[in-house]
């Protein structure tokens, strides 16, 4: 007897508490979170159905006629075969590249008429064609009538090297098979290289070999130089004007057709009259809806809207009555603690399961709805109805074990705030640490629940996708039993925290 009347006193206290648990203003944002992800489905499907809409009004083709469309045929023959675009797109671009004809690596100067001089100079005003002000010469060679090379192992000077092992006279050895320690290198404000041929001779020919030649990137050539002679090393003549590579403006045609095939979208990309690349995609796409779903309810639902979900409404059920200053009355009612736990546990857990369960079930039903009839309906026949129920349950067992927790920190704690924040932090961070310690969340035990595992992003590094896959899941049974132990452990503390509470205003 006294069994049941405890039962009857924690009920009515649960129907007492559930009109708070309710319509309070936490109330509201609770379901604003629980309804958010459902709005967000709703938005996307709405925005597809007008994008098919759109693309539908210029006609659809048949995929047979869309797959027959190969890399390098004309935009013209395309728009022959397939009639009528949906869109049609053209612009042209320009940028400043080396013209083809000239070969950048190796520059042949010829000395018209022949020069007599003992000291040849290359003077260089810009030293590459990308942002570096770098200058690479790998040989710096001189011919006469003959050819013997006049400058092969000659007394170097030149600018400040790079590196030590970058002086100039790396650039009369002979060699460019040596790599970056086989070159000239400068970054010099004035940089220059020159070479004392011993006696004055005719200077008739200089073949420079630049960055490429060495096996350097085309970039790293000299992009503007000069050249100048000299019998005595003091009056300098310039025997080939400033040279370099000679820049065109590069024309490119670009030409988008976009096609509609009634499910995919089409996007053919041309490049001066030739397709170049072609894109399709599913608008609607189930499979991929069906991840996003999964991503959504595991990052989202459970580990955010859930969290703050049941820390707004369990933590309210004893701390705001302690902060309004009405919590005597309950004490003072004709019931044991335990029962008056009981029953504030009891309506928070009905108010957190009904608005969390409808609100994962109708985001659930919106991801499903506009797809195609047939795709559907066999998906409800093999596992849908299965999908649904353990994302219901994942949501009901969230309700229950971070309501015990908040609900236990709103009795033990004064200030429940800090706690909160730690506990949310650890389950942030839980998918980063060891296997072993990520069992010790809640969240483990909700994700080993959930019928889809959540996507991860093939763009992130390994090593982060490494750790942000988790611990090999629970079974189903296990986590069950594992959240259950969890909340009668935190209750059984949140019932003898409320055994020894002694109610002193005055301090809270």
């Amino acid at each position: 007897m006294k069994r049941q009347s405890r039962r009857r006193q924690a009920w009515t206290i649960t129907r007492i508490e559930l009109g708070r648990a309710f319509f309070s203003k936490r109330a509201f944002w609770v379901c604003a979170l629980a309804l958010f992800p459902s709005l967000i489905f709703l938005g996307h499907h709405m925005q597809v159905k007008i994008r098919m809409m759109n693309l539908s009004s210029a006609g659809k083709i048949t995929p047979a006629l869309l797959g027959g469309v190969n890399t390098g045929e004309t935009a013209d023959a395309v728009i022959e075969r397939l009639g009528k675009t949906t869109r049609d797109f053209e612009r042209t671009s320009a940028r400043r590249v080396r013209e083809k004809t000239e070969e950048t690596g190796v520059t042949t100067h010829t000395v018209e008429p022949a020069y007599e001089a003992q000291f040849v100079r290359l003077n260089i005003f810009r030293g590459s064609y990308a942002n570096d002000s770098t200058a690479r010469i790998y040989e710096f060679e001189v011919y006469g009538d003959g050819p013997e090379n006049l400058a092969l192992n000659r007394p170097a000077t030149g600018s400040e090297p790079c590196s030590p092992n970058e002086g100039p006279e790396k650039a009369f050895n002979g060699s460019i098979s040596g790599g970056i320690e086989d070159r000239w290198c400068s970054q010099s404000q004035n940089i220059y290289l020159q070479v004392d041929l011993g006696s004055a001779v005719s200077v008739r020919r200089i073949v420079i070999r630049h960055a490429s030649a060495g096996g350097e990137p085309e970039e790293h050539n000299t992009a503007l130089f000069s050249l100048r002679a000299s019998l005595d090393n003091k009056d300098f003549t310039t025997i080939v004007n400033s040279t370099g590579a000679r820049f065109v403006d590069e024309i490119t045609t670009h030409r988008r057709l976009t096609y509609f095939d009634g499910l995919r979208e089409a996007r053919l990309d041309f490049e001066n009259g030739k397709l170049v690349s072609k894109t399709t995609y599913l608008l609607r796409d189930f499979d991929e809806d069906r991840r996003i779903f999964a991503g959504v309810f595991q990052f989202f639902y459970l580990r955010l809207a859930i969290f703050f979900g049941c820390l707004g409404i369990f933590m309210n059920l004893f701390r705001g009555e302690m902060l309004d200053k009405t919590l005597h009355y309950w004490f003072l009612a004709p019931a044991r603690r335990e029962v008056l736990l009981a029953g504030k546990y009891g309506a928070g857990l009905i108010a957190s399961i009904v608005i969390f369960t409808f609100g994962a079930l109708l985001c659930f039903g919106i991801m499903v709805w506009p797809h195609n009839h047939l795709e559907v309906q066999a998906f409800w026949q093999s596992s849908g109805k299965e999908q649904a129920l353990w994302y219901a349950a994942a949501a009901v067992f969230g309700c229950v074990g971070y309501g015990s927790v908040f609900l236990a920190a709103g009795l033990l704690l004064r200030n429940p705030i800090i706690p909160a924040a730690i506990l949310l932090a650890w389950e942030s961070v839980n998918g980063f640490l060891p296997k072993l310690m990520q069992k010790a969340s809640i969240f483990y035990y909700l994700q080993s629940l959930c019928p889809v595992p959540a996507p991860v992003n093939q763009d992130v590094p390994g090593l982060l996708r490494i750790l942000l896959t988790p611990a090999v899941p629970a079974s189903r049974s296990g986590a069950i039993l594992s959240i259950l132990a969890i909340t009668a452990a935190v209750l059984w503390l949140a019932r003898l925290a409320i055994l020894r509470m002694q109610i002193s205003y005055s301090s809270e």
